[in-house]
């Protein structure tokens, strides 16, 4: 391709000395913005689509209950258990080829689910929904971060990525619940158009070749660890709803998980090409990052999770009333993202994360105290907007942060580790919450208590717990978050830019990098 960028290095020149040369900045980046994007908004929107279209999957196909939370579960599962696989293979393969591999899959796997007739055979389609979602949504995020190496601009593409992740996760709740009266199978089908166009759009405008050299030695033992690890904790998570926590099910899977996991760090510390080099691991960067995205994560998905059981168990709303009530979460994303983006770069992450944290904090706050009978306007719509402007100020900043030492290198496997942390964060959320709402709710109902102010008091308890990951998260912003706004294109290595957390150029390993 002789139009192309400078080539992506392989893995195996992660030692080269000399500094990589300053090539202009790609003009086609922000269509390729627009490309990637697209591709991770049908991702948001699939992880939260099913929560709204329960009762239509149960008289259409006779999908149980245990089969229900399933067509949830086994796409979280492989999703967030194959992630860190899909980085490493972004990084050794190429992100381009990995980005379409992953894209062709999940859009199959939408025709798949919406020609679906059996319990089984939609599970199926979910579960290759979710392998494909693994590959196509690290190498997104590593084509984003290495095709923005200015500071700047790499601020404003976080920004809309922030924005389509919130509006993808509402929109999904939304389109579940129109799609709900018409028929459930659009829920899927509608990726397809989606992904043939996403892919044209891709072989046209993403132009990164697959590395040159020599490939790396193949490291078949910390795939094997990292992948059976997380798969076994986010099963673990995800089942103990069913199985409790004490249950011997749930505490083998756990056990199992740390053992494999506690392998894998022992694999990699001895690899001479590791899945994951130790020393990400090591970088206050990603690890504020990771922990911010899963925090924000363990407390978005519980709130899209528990509301719609209130407003349709309770209030009575129909799925696409329930899907409506979500709007100011979109409207207050896509309305204050563009201005998040630019205000990063003045007030600095640590600012911007925390004054999300505070919106997040007044929405559960107005939640544990859930009334059972209420107004839209009176209670609902704030509710949904401190939700939607809280989402805004967390989204946009951890990506930044995590990603602010991501060379060419490592940009799949960086972003890999916090797309693994968003969706294990999601899931520990929504497990949490939903073990204590059964709790109290059992409790309630044991004592003679109506239905709906026991699911009412149960769901008070649930959204009670997050006040926990609101604390962890202060404490993460304050602790992890650097001060300071963005340091300025070209500034990396001063002393003044050490202390801003910003998303650097992409330069060669041998530079100083954040």
């Amino acid at each position: 391709m002789k139009n192309d960028p400078a080539p992506e290095r392989g893995t195996a020149h992660a030692g080269a000395s000399a500094p990589a040369a300053t090539a202009p900045p790609d003009p086609r980046r922000w269509w390729v913005l627009g490309v990637i994007s697209l591709a991770q908004f049908v991702i948001a929107i699939d992880s939260s689509v099913v929560n709204v279209m329960g009762p239509e999957l149960k008289d259409a196909i006779g999908l149980s209950t245990t089969g229900l939370q399933w067509v949830m579960n086994i796409y979280v599962l492989l999703f967030g258990g194959l992630l860190l696989l899909g980085g490493r293979l972004a990084d050794v393969l190429g992100r381009r080829l990995v980005f379409l591999a992953g894209l062709v899959l999940f859009t199959l796997a939408s025709l798949g689910a919406g020609l679906a007739d059996s319990e089984g055979t939609l599970l199926t389609a979910r579960a290759l929904q979710g392998i494909g979602a693994a590959a196509l949504s690290p190498a997104s995020l590593s084509i984003l971060v290495t095709t923005f190496p200015d500071t700047k601009e790499r601020a404003k593409a976080f920004g809309v990525w922030g924005a389509v992740i919130g509006i993808g996760a509402s929109t999904g709740t939304i389109l579940g619940g129109a799609i709900a009266n018409v028929d459930w199978r659009w829920a899927f089908w509608i990726n397809v158009p989606v992904g043939l166009l996403v892919g044209a759009a891709a072989l046209a405008l993403i132009k990164a070749p697959r590395p040159s050299g020599e490939r790396p030695a193949k490291d078949l033992a910390g795939a094997v660890t990292a992948t059976g690890g997380l798969l076994l904790l986010v099963y673990a998570i995800v089942t103990s709803g069913d199985h409790g926590w004490t249950d011997w099910r749930t505490l083998g899977a756990f056990a199992a998980a740390a053992a494999l996991l506690v392998a894998f760090v022992v694999v990699e510390g001895r690899s001479k090409a590791p899945l994951v080099p130790l020393r990400l691991f090591r970088s206050r960067s990603v690890a504020a990052g990771g922990l911010g995205e899963f925090l924000t994560a363990a407390i978005m998905m519980p709130i899209f999770f528990l509301l719609p059981l209130w407003m349709q168990g309770v209030l009575g709303y129909s799925p696409l009333r329930t899907g409506l009530a979500y709007l100011p979460v979109s409207i207050a994303l896509m309305v204050l993202a563009p201005l998040a983006s630019t205000l990063i770069g003045r007030t600095g992450p640590r600012n911007m994360y925390l004054a999300g944290t505070v919106a997040l904090a007044g929405c559960v706050v107005m939640l544990i105290g859930l009334p059972v009978h209420t107004g839209y306007w009176s209670f609902l719509l704030p509710a949904t907007t401190l939700f939607g402007v809280g989402l805004v100020f967390c989204l946009i900043p951890t990506p930044v942060v995590g990603t602010s030492e991501a060379t060419e290198e490592d940009a799949g496997t960086t972003s890999a580790l916090l797309n693994a942390s968003t969706q294990i964060g999601a899931a520990f959320g929504i497990a949490v919450a939903v073990t204590v709402l059964n709790h109290k709710t059992a409790s309630e109902a044991a004592h003679g208590v109506a239905p709906d102010v026991a699911l009412v008091n149960g769901l008070q308890s649930a959204f009670a717990v997050l006040l926990v990951f609101l604390a962890l998260s202060v404490l993460t912003g304050l602790l992890g978050f650097r001060r300071g706004p963005l340091a300025a294109a070209g500034t990396q290595g001063t002393p003044a830019a050490e202390e801003a957390t910003a998303a650097p150029a992409v330069q060669s390993p041998a530079q100083t990098v954040g």
